[in-house]
């Protein structure tokens, strides 16, 4: 019996002995160690402006940098580097009272200071910055040479940033969602991003750390989010054909606007992530042409808004009709477009030409709707339809040119966008109606002119609606469909 006691006891102290020595310290999330290969067709060498950059080169200055706000893929505002903001009840003043944990990628702290130096650069070098130049004293810094802090109505306290408006705009928070204001430093550093990307402090959870002519790869910040993928890496492609064949072999985990012809494919194998974008095709007549009557050019139009609407029955994963609207949020407003539908519905007996010359942007997309066309109009009229490809500087000449009968034109249908917008359309429209845009202060001042400049635009035929495009994405091994942000940006974060 003794024995046995003995032994019970010997075996209770070595339990308790065993006990001692397990950690019960809380255990940390695991860093994700993942790395995600996201395909892009170039590599750019100058990320400073970036309302002259595309969505995918913006992606890389988003993937490290921050905003005070964000847009995120539900279009809900939320505060980034800002903890919270305020706004007068005149609407003229905002405070944004900034996050005390957020840091540099050298570890040192983001200050309100520092911001407003962001702002105060930006303002100097980037080209697109409409949503500031309501801000007091913006248009006054821009055109003398007086001091930013004397001038500028953007100013810091310890915690806060502030900024006043010359005149209330409902849209200025989300304007300051947009890519150009993420707030970098030594933006001229960006200007030649190959050459400096290693002596730039980043904001983001991502930092460049190596660039090359076929690569950049980006490293996840020290002080970000440990369940942030590790790496990313931005490898060029020189085709969708190539890219999306890296995908099918685990290569790529991001393919952007793969072939129309594995759309439905990949959408079968759940795959495919769509969303919709604010890229438009629009239709416009040679202003210097003046031999066709708008008889003609009525059923011109009405003949390729009928071949695109078969175009698009069978590619619906890739565009929807614009359907008279030339912003697809107008798309509801049936009391404006009621009447242009029924104009362009109505079959005209004017004698038509023979043949009309098509151009457009060289481009796989537009090849393989010009070729839908050239097709079409042979199987269905009696007219030639010849579609030529230009490059990009030919198109941005084709004002000045009298060898074609209409365009294809390809746009960034967003109003706040207003610069990228008219810069695309500008050969079609008077110098008078592009400043009174460009010189309008607020969001509801520009709809409101371009509401009207819609009508000229329309029942003059100089550039009419055709299709907007939908963000097609091959996806590997994500169970979030919204890597999108507000903006049609890569959210990387949403990506584990």
């Amino acid at each position: 019996m003794k024995k046995i006691i003995a032994t019970i006891s010997v075996s209770i102290v070595t339990i308790i002995i065993l006990l001692s020595f397990i950690d019960r310290t809380p255990q940390e999330s695991e860093s994700n160690t993942a790395d995600i290969v996201y395909s892009i067709t170039s590599i750019p060498e100058n990320l400073k402006s970036i309302g002259e950059l595309n969505k995918r080169e913006q992606d890389i200055v988003c993937a490290t940098s921050k905003g005070l706000v964000e847009l995120d893929a539900e279009g809900n505002i939320k505060p980034v580097l800002a903890q919270d903001y305020t706004v007068s009840d005149d609407g003229l003043e905002y405070v944004f009272k900034i996050r005390d944990d957020i840091y540099w990628s050298d570890g040192s702290k983001i200050t309100p200071n520092d911001i407003v130096d962001f702002f105060r650069e930006v303002i100097t070098e980037e080209s697109e910055i409409s949503a500031l130049l309501n801000v007091f004293g913006v248009k006054d810094y821009i055109n003398s040479s007086n001091s930013f802090s004397n001038t500028v109505a953007i100013t810091s306290t310890e915690d806060s940033l502030k900024i006043r408006l010359n005149s209330k705009d409902d849209g200025f928070i989300e304007e300051l969602t947009k890519p150009q204001y993420r707030v970098r430093k030594e933006l001229l550093f960006w200007e030649d991003i190959d050459k400096n990307y290693s002596s730039i402090t980043y904001s983001g959870n991502y930092y460049i750390s190596s660039m090359s002519d076929s690569e950049i790869i980006l490293k996840r910040a020290d002080n970000s989010n440990a369940e942030l993928a590790q790496t990313i890496h931005l490898v060029k492609d020189d085709s969708e054909d190539l890219a999306l064949a890296a995908f099918e072999i685990g290569e790529r985990d991001i393919v952007m606007n793969p072939p129309t012809s594995q759309l439905q494919r990949l959408k079968d194998e759940g795959k495919l992530v769509e969303s919709p974008s604010d890229e438009a095709v629009y239709l416009a007549f040679n202003g210097n042409n003046e031999n066709f009557s708008n008889q003609v050019k009525n059923e011109i139009y009405r003949l390729i808004s009928k071949a695109i609407e078969e175009y698009q029955n069978k590619n619906d994963l890739l565009l929807e009709l614009a359907e008279c609207s030339y912003f697809r949020e107008d798309k509801d407003d049936l009391t404006k477009l009621q009447s242009r539908n029924v104009m362009v519905n109505f079959k005209s007996d004017v004698e038509m030409p023979s043949k009309i010359v098509l151009v457009a942007k060289e481009s796989l997309q537009n090849k393989d709707i010009t070729d839908y066309l050239t097709a079409w109009f042979k199987e269905n009229t009696d007219i030639t339809l010849v579609c030529n490809l230009l490059t990009e500087d030919d198109m941005n000449l084709i004002s000045e040119k009298n060898y074609y009968d209409i365009a294809l034109v390809n746009v960034y249908a967003k109003l706040e966008d207003d610069e990228q917008l008219l810069a695309t359309i500008s050969s079609f429209l008077p110098k008078s109606q592009r400043d009174m845009i460009n010189n309008s202060n607020s969001k509801a001042e520009k709809e409101e002119l371009f509401a009207e400049i819609e009508e000229e635009l329309f029942n003059n035929y100089r550039v009419l609606p055709l299709l907007f495009y939908n963000n097609t994405i091959a996806v590997n091994d994500t169970e979030d469909e919204n890597i999108l942000d507000g903006n049609g940006n890569i959210d990387f974060s949403a990506i584990k």
